[in-house]
């Protein structure tokens, strides 16, 4: 587990705005399935 944070912690930055803009897509797109 303190390996997986670690990482986070290091690519948070990064991944973080991608997961976030998916993640609004996912709720806008609610009939996508």
């Amino acid at each position: 587990m303190g390996r997986l944070l670690r990482r986070l912690i290091r690519y948070g930055p990064i991944i973080y705005p991608i997961v976030r803009r998916l993640w609004k897509n996912r709720k806008a797109k609610r009939n996508y399935n």
